[in-house]
């Protein structure tokens, strides 16, 4: 009797790994952002604003004030009644209360004005190395080391992300650090994913 000297071939096992790997990866980065999004909607009170962002400012009870701006190149913008307001700097809390003590000098009682940021553009990071489409990104609050890969297209089969790191400069000097997925990325920030040894 003969036997069957059939055997897998390393290539379709490995063929297969890889496909699992990029399934588990994205599965995660589905998970993180269900997990993260209040944390990411409460960090936009923290995000400081700059030229390019783009915002909405409302005025409740005054839908003629309604506005979406982007803010200059000179990190101001122009509204309506109160003229020129320098809103790079600031935060979305403090631009209200600037708006709302602008608008209460002589134009509307007791103003309730809302500010949010509709686009992130003032802020970058940078991802090289194994991933799909590397290069520069807007950041926007909360986004961690596995959301910046995601937008980076998704790993390489070669990458290897336990050993991703961040080049970052604080006091003016360039560190490397090591991170996790769940690593929070800060403006200016480069991710590096090398390439795997195997």
């Amino acid at each position: 009797m003969i036997k069957s000297s059939h055997r897998e071939r390393p290539h379709g096992r490995g063929k297969t790994r890889i496909l699992l790997r990029i399934a588990c990866f994205f599965t995660a980065v589905v998970l993180l952002a269900a997990v993260t999004g209040v944390s990411v909607s409460t960090a936009q009170e923290d995000y400081v604003l700059g030229p390019e962002d783009v915002i909405s400012v409302t005025v409740w009870g005054h839908d003629d004030l309604t506005r979406e701006l982007q803010i200059s190149l000179d990190g101001t913008i122009s509204f309506p009644l109160i003229g020129n307001v320098t809103a790079e700097g600031q935060t979305t809390k403090s631009l209200e209360q600037d708006i709302a003590a602008r608008l209460a000098d002589g134009y509307i009682v007791g103003p309730q004005v809302t500010v949010s940021v509709t686009e992130y553009r003032s802020q970058k990071f940078f991802i090289f190395g194994e991933v799909t489409s590397p290069g520069k990104f807007d950041l926007e609050p909360g986004i961690t080391v596995l959301m910046a890969i995601s937008m980076g297209g998704g790993l390489t089969p070669k990458a290897a992300p336990k050993r991703a790191k961040i080049i970052r400069q604080v006091d003016g000097t360039e560190k490397e650090i090591a991170v996790t997925m769940n690593s929070v990325v800060l403006p200016g920030d480069t991710i590096v994913v090398p390439e795997s040894f195997f």
